[in-house]
C-alpha cells in the first residue's frame, strides 16, 4: 500500500529538480527576465549575485534586498537602477582595493 509507482517518483524528482534550477542557467530565461524588468542582462546578473532581487515598484524597476541591521526583523531596502549601478560599482572598487592591499602587503611568514 505504501509503495509508490516508479514513474510517479521519477516525475516528482524531475519536477523538483527543474524547480531547483536557477533561471540564469538558461540564456533565454535570463534575457526574458532582463527584458521584463527593462534592464541589461549584465546588470541583472551583477545585482542578483550581490544579493539584490528585481521587482517593479510604482511602475519602475527597483533592486531590493533584506537588511537586518540592529534588528531581528529584516527591512526591505530598494534602489532604482541608477542607484544599484552605483552601489555595484562602489562594491567592485572596494573589492579591488582590498585585493590590491592584500597582494601588496608583506606575508606573515616573511616577517618571522
Amino acid at each position: 500500500m505504501n509503495k509508490m509507482h516508479p514513474s510517479l517518483v521519477l516525475a516528482v524528482s524531475v519536477l523538483l529538480a527543474s524547480c531547483a534550477q536557477p533561471p540564469f542557467g538558461n540564456t533565454q530565461a535570463l534575457t526574458a527576465e532582463a527584458h521584463r524588468f527593462g534592464v541589461s542582462r549584465g546588470l541583472l546578473l551583477r545585482a542578483e549575485s550581490a544579493g539584490y532581487f528585481p521587482r517593479i515598484r510604482h511602475g519602475q524597476t527597483a533592486f531590493c534586498t533584506h537588511q537586518s541591521a540592529f534588528s531581528y526583523i529584516p527591512r526591505l531596502q530598494c534602489f532604482d537602477t541608477s542607484a544599484i549601478e552605483g552601489r555595484l560599482q562602489q562594491q567592485a572598487r572596494f573589492r579591488r582595493s582590498v585585493r590590491n592591499a592584500v597582494r601588496s602587503s608583506p606575508t606573515s611568514s616573511s616577517t618571522g
